[in-house]
């Protein structure tokens, strides 16, 4: 879970619609792994809470997924999903029995692509899981009044 502040635009509807400014570091512009490497903003749709003007601050809690597990899933995984594919197909010898390399390779690159395609799949049924962005707390600008912690719902 990650805080970010950002500016509501508008409130209809029981819907805030609520600007987040991305500030990234230099070492975040020089890695060039982000698509928005730079300052950016989004546009997040909330649940409006009670009182909420446009103008006024708040503080979202985002809910992020984990980046270990995305690494492990992106990297690890098909690594040792191809070893496991050239060790499966050294065993076995009534597929391509003259061609060894080559059935392993092919077997390989079997286990390799549906290993991509798993870790795919997970990310699309955890992006499905992830928490809407939810309001934590509210400054009002023309008061400059902050209004305290929001409990979970309300």
């Amino acid at each position: 879970m990650k805080k970010e502040e950002g500016v509501v635009r508008s409130v209809t509807n029981g819907k805030a619609l609520v600007e987040v400014n991305y500030i990234s570091s230099e070492e975040c512009a020089r890695c060039g792994v982000c698509v928005s490497a730079g300052d950016t903003s989004r546009l997040v749709d909330v649940e409006s809470v009670p009182g909420l003007e446009a103008g006024d601050r708040v503080i979202l809690k985002i809910d992020s997924p984990s980046i270990y597990k995305g690494l492990t899933l992106i990297f690890f995984l098909p690594i040792v999903s191809f070893i496991v594919g050239c060790i499966v197909a050294a065993k076995v010898d009534f597929i391509l029995p003259e061609a060894n390399n080559a059935r392993m390779g092919l077997t390989g690159l079997f286990f390799f692509l549906v290993s991509i395609g798993s870790a795919i799949l997970y990310d699309r049924v955890a992006r499905k899981k992830l928490l809407p962005p939810e309001i934590v707390s509210v400054e009002n600008k023309e008061l400059g009044i902050t209004e305290g912690e929001y409990v979970e719902g309300y």
